[in-house]
């Protein structure tokens, strides 16, 4: 597994990891976007990757610099949250976890992202409009395509999107899909373009 090397070697190899950041295109295990017309702190989504034999590798230290969850329903909106480095903690050697539980940050109040020594990633993320920042993306009664991913500083963004799979759910108040396929190309690329300076608190 490809760690980053920020904490070893500094700013020289954070300038590194950015210039060979990539995407890495993932399957979807489950994806909510919920809304309540009339009430945006009731609105949630929630994201999760659980691909086992996963040809991934975890490559970049949110720790350092933060990340981004970038979200895009089309029709539905596009919007980045950002996940601030203080909030991120590692979990042992094989990945990070994130804990924002007053969304005193944003809206993201949990995430996390890991490679297990047996070979299965997971990406989770779960963001609530209860907080100081508002969730702007709602379902588009119905939705046509989506994307999600999850970018981390000075390394590289996790993509999820429209695969093969039909929605379950399509409505006005919600859009869900369940083990969707990895998508071709990164739709939702890192906010800012640039996973470094968007990420740095």
């Amino acid at each position: 597994m490809r760690m980053s090397l920020v904490h070893a070697l500094g700013a020289v190899a954070l300038s590194a990891s950015v210039a060979l950041a990539a995407d890495q295109l993932v399957s979807t295990k489950n994806f909510l976007v919920k809304d309540k017309p009339g009430d945006p702190s009731k609105r949630k989504i929630a994201f999760k990757v659980k691909e086992k034999g996963t040809t991934a590798t975890l490559v970049g230290d949110p720790t350092a610099g933060g990340a981004t969850l970038h979200v895009v329903l089309s029709p539905g909106g596009d919007q980045c949250f950002s996940l601030p480095a203080s909030g991120w903690t590692p979990i042992k050697d094989i990945g990070f976890k994130y804990k924002d539980p007053q969304l005193a940050s944003g809206a993201v109040k949990t995430a996390q992202i890991k490679v297990t020594p047996s070979g299965v990633l997971q990406v989770k993320a779960i963001v609530q409009g209860k907080g100081v920042e508002t969730i702007e993306v709602v379902p588009g009664n119905p939705t046509n395509t989506y994307a999600v991913s999850l970018a981390l500083a000075g390394g590289d963004t996790y993509c999820a999107g429209t695969g093969t799979a039909t929605p379950k759910t399509n409505t006005e108040k919600t859009f869900k899909v369940v083990n969707d396929t990895a998508p071709l190309t990164c739709t939702a690329g890192p906010c800012g373009g640039s996973p470094s300076g968007a990420f740095v608190e």
